[in-house]
């Protein structure tokens, strides 16, 4: 085989209407433009099963999700994607997850950088996995310049973590405060199988509020250390 082919630095990508135009990013590493997959109707979940792009880990402006059916988790389509630049936005963010009927978790546990831009993800009526993700580790932008609504409430999902059974390290956690004032511990994770992996040296300060139907959570930065307090509380 030639080697030429075995990676390449690709233009952007429009993966739209079927399944199939997925195959259009094989062999990419770096997607030099945008990567936007959308309006894909009357999808299986299992024509996703075999979909893996393992090679791909930046993209240099944005990356769009629209009504996509089907699709229920990035975990294993895109697992080492760590970069997303936003040198080009889409309405001034970075990542965007739309109306995306089936999507259960984003699932980009690679991911350890949004160099600029902000994060919208809206009306995803069964997504979970938001409040697990200690969003400061990745972007830039001010918490409160991010978009989360009308997603799966936080109360409906059941967000458990990796568990390691051999005495290993378990994921990242941040301390919880809820409404009586009590404190937990909740780990950081994309998925059930995935931690969200640690990033040094980024220490900041800063809250916003994440709403998902009749629950608004706060979150406080730590102005030191690595993760953040959230308090949950009631509109």
């Amino acid at each position: 085989m030639d080697e030429n082919l075995t990676s390449s630095v690709c233009p952007s990508q429009d993966i739209r209407n079927l399944v199939s135009q997925f195959g259009r990013l094989e062999n990419c590493t770096v997607i030099e433009g945008s990567l936007q997959i959308l309006l894909i109707d009357y999808a299986n979940p299992s024509e996703y099963n075999q979909i893996s792009f393992p090679d791909l880990v930046e993209i240099t402006e944005y990356m769009l999700l629209y009504r996509v059916y089907g699709l229920k988790s990035l975990s294993q389509i895109f697992p080492n994607l760590a970069v997303i630049r936003g040198q080009t936005l889409f309405f001034n963010y970075a990542f965007v997850a739309f109306e995306m009927p089936d999507m259960e978790e984003l699932g980009l546990w690679g991911l350890t950088q949004i160099v600029r831009g902000a994060i919208r993800v809206e009306k995803n009526p069964k997504l979970c996995y938001l409040n697990t993700i200690d969003w400061m580790r990745i972007t830039n932008m001010k918490l409160e310049d991010n978009f989360f609504v009308e997603n799966k409430d936080i109360d409906e999902c059941v967000n458990v973590c990796p568990r390691r059974t051999d005495g290993g390290p378990r994921c990242p956690a941040m301390e919880v405060m809820l409404d009586s004032g009590d404190k937990v511990h909740q780990q950081l994770c994309w998925t059930g199988d995935h931690c969200q992996k640690a990033v040094a040296g980024r220490d900041v300060a800063s809250s916003y509020c994440l709403q998902d139907g009749s629950t608004t959570v706060l979150l406080v930065m730590k102005t030191k250390g690595y993760w953040p307090i959230l308090a949950f509380s009631s509109p």
